[in-house]
Formats: C-alpha cells, structure tokens, sequence
C-alpha cells in the first residue's frame, strides 16, 4: 500500500486551512507527508470531476489579483483516490464507483449551510423579540429540514451505487487471458 495521510493528518490539514488551499499548498500538503502527488495530477482530477474545481478568491490590496483556492475536502478526495487506485480500481471506476453524485452533495450541503448562516444574520438584526423568536424557531425547522434531506440524498446514493455495483476481476485492473475464457 502506497503512502496516504492518516486520519489524525488529514484532520489537522482540515483544522489548518477551513477556508482551503491554493494548488501549490495542495500539492505541498502531499509531498509534505511524501505522498507522490503533482500539479499536473491534481489538473487532471480536476479535468475528470475527481476533484472540485477551485474558486476565485480575491487577493488584499489594489491591483493584487486574485488566487485560486480549492475546498479543503479536495486533500481527503485526492487521498482517497490514491488508496482506491492502490487497490487497483481504474480512474474510472472511482468516478462512477464512488463520485458519481458526491460533488453534488457537497455543492448542496455548502449552499445550504451558507443560506442557514445568511438566515441567522438576518434574524439576529431583527429588533423585535418576539419576531426574532418566532423566525429562530422558523429557522430550526428549516435546519432540520436541510439535514434531512442531506442525509436522505446520501442515502439514495448509497443505494444507487451499491445497485450498480459489478464483480471486479482477481486482482483488479484487467482480466488475465486465462480469466476471459
């Protein structure tokens, strides 16, 4: 089995960085732990839909730019796929296998906890007592709501890929000859 983070590693890397990473401290983060990992590999998960794709973020200061960040979820994906290819799945199989609706499920989950917060905010300027009270108590169902339907959707997923699931051949990778006859 090819190096990967640990647990206790990928959690610090998750503590370290919540708002992400550039793509030099992604790769950084691997070779780090020397993990093989490049760049260019991390180009290509992103080109297949293995790993989220990175959003702008603007640099401080006039005329800095901005930088592309990548979600700090991409190092446990990129870690992830490393310990199923060292298991001889295909890039293939990892996507339909095991990624088929998770970025979808991620995208939902961030829309929604950024809606809740936005919510909040709203509902704490609210001057009125009473009427912040009864929008909290709007807003719990609604959080409850969410939740449930995070968790009912992964679920379905489950479901999904398990159905869809077909016998690999020995070993992996590609059928012998001795195995096709």
């Amino acid at each position: 089995m090819p190096a990967l983070l640990t647990e206790a590693q990928l959690r610090k890397v998750e503590a370290d960085h919540p708002d992400g990473l550039s793509s030099a401290e992604l790769v950084g983060v691997f070779t780090e732990h020397r993990v093989p990992f490049s760049e260019a590999t991390l180009r290509k998960y992103v080109q297949l839909g293995l790993v989220p794709r990175s959003r702008r973020v603007g640099r401080k200061g006039k005329h800095r730019g901005s930088k592309g960040i990548y979600p700090v979820r991409a190092v446990r994906r990129i870690n992830t796929i490393k310990r199923l290819m060292a298991e001889k799945y295909t890039i293939e199989e990892i996507k339909e296998r095991f990624f088929a609706f998770k970025d979808h499920l991620e995208t939902v989950d961030e829309a929604l906890g950024e809606l809740l917060r936005r919510f909040e905010e709203r509902i704490e300027a609210e001057p009125s007592p009473a009427t912040r009270e009864r929008l909290s108590a709007e807003l719990e169902r609604v959080r409850r709501h969410a939740r449930e339907l995070l968790e009912s959707a992964t679920r379905l997923e489950k479901l999904l890929l398990a159905t869809g699931r077909r016998p690999r051949p020995r070993g992996g990778g590609a059928a012998s000859p001795t195995e096709l006859l």
